[in-house]
Protein backbone atom coordinates (compact mmCIF):
# COMPACT_ATOMS: atom_id res chain seq x y z
CA UNK A 1 0.00 0.00 0.00
CA UNK A 2 3.02 2.54 0.88
CA UNK A 3 4.66 1.78 -2.49
CA UNK A 4 1.42 2.71 -4.55
CA UNK A 5 0.93 6.07 -2.33
CA UNK A 6 4.49 6.58 -2.90
CA UNK A 7 4.28 6.20 -6.64
CA UNK A 8 0.28 8.49 -6.97
CA UNK A 9 2.39 11.05 -5.06
CA UNK A 10 5.05 10.84 -7.84
CA UNK A 11 2.73 10.76 -11.01
CA UNK A 12 0.84 13.70 -9.02
CA UNK A 13 4.40 15.83 -8.80
CA UNK A 14 4.84 15.09 -12.52
CA UNK A 15 1.93 15.91 -13.49
CA UNK A 16 2.12 19.44 -12.06
CA UNK A 17 5.43 19.93 -13.53
CA UNK A 18 3.64 19.36 -17.07
CA UNK A 19 1.01 21.54 -16.21
CA UNK A 20 2.18 24.83 -14.01
CA UNK A 21 5.00 26.18 -16.40
CA UNK A 22 2.06 26.12 -19.18
CA UNK A 23 -0.13 28.28 -17.04
CA UNK A 24 2.95 30.69 -16.10
CA UNK A 25 3.29 31.09 -19.52
CA UNK A 26 -0.36 31.46 -20.06
CA UNK A 27 -0.81 34.32 -17.41
CA UNK A 28 2.08 36.50 -18.93
CA UNK A 29 0.85 36.10 -22.11
CA UNK A 30 -2.56 37.29 -20.61
CA UNK A 31 -0.65 40.05 -19.09
CA UNK A 32 1.50 41.32 -22.09
CA UNK A 33 -1.20 40.88 -24.40
CA UNK A 34 0.92 38.23 -26.69
CA UNK A 35 -0.56 35.46 -28.73
CA UNK A 36 -0.25 31.65 -26.88
CA UNK A 37 3.69 31.95 -27.57
CA UNK A 38 4.62 31.84 -23.82
CA UNK A 39 2.17 29.44 -23.06
CA UNK A 40 3.34 27.33 -25.37
CA UNK A 41 7.17 27.38 -24.94
CA UNK A 42 6.27 26.89 -20.94
CA UNK A 43 3.97 23.55 -21.83
CA UNK A 44 6.98 22.82 -23.52
CA UNK A 45 9.58 23.17 -21.03
CA UNK A 46 7.34 21.45 -18.78
CA UNK A 47 6.76 18.52 -20.62
CA UNK A 48 10.87 18.28 -21.24
CA UNK A 49 11.04 18.71 -17.54
CA UNK A 50 8.71 15.75 -16.63
CA UNK A 51 9.95 13.29 -18.90
CA UNK A 52 13.37 13.95 -17.14
CA UNK A 53 12.02 14.07 -14.00
CA UNK A 54 10.09 10.07 -14.77
CA UNK A 55 13.53 8.98 -16.57
CA UNK A 56 15.42 9.95 -13.21
CA UNK A 57 13.12 8.50 -10.90
CA UNK A 58 12.50 5.24 -12.55
CA UNK A 59 16.77 4.93 -12.52
CA UNK A 60 16.64 5.98 -9.24
CA UNK A 61 14.48 2.81 -8.18
CA UNK A 62 15.93 0.20 -10.84
CA UNK A 63 19.57 0.64 -8.94
CA UNK A 64 17.75 0.68 -5.55
CA UNK A 65 16.40 -2.96 -6.44
CA UNK A 66 19.53 -3.99 -8.03
CA UNK A 67 21.24 -3.04 -4.22
CA UNK A 68 18.46 -4.69 -2.77
CA UNK A 69 18.77 -7.94 -4.79
CA UNK A 70 22.58 -8.01 -4.44
CA UNK A 71 22.40 -7.47 -0.58
CA UNK A 72 19.88 -10.37 -0.66
CA UNK A 73 22.32 -12.29 -2.27
CA UNK A 74 25.39 -11.92 -0.39
CA UNK A 75 23.02 -12.56 2.96
CA UNK A 76 22.33 -16.23 1.27
CA UNK A 77 25.86 -16.64 0.47
CA UNK A 78 26.72 -16.40 4.07
CA UNK A 79 23.83 -18.10 5.66
CA UNK A 80 24.87 -21.03 3.02
CA UNK A 81 28.63 -20.96 4.53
Amino acid sequence: MAKAYQWASRIIVVSFEMVLPGLAGYWVDWQIGTVPLLLVLGLLAGCIGAVWHLVRMTNTETVGQQRRDKHTDIQRTLDDT
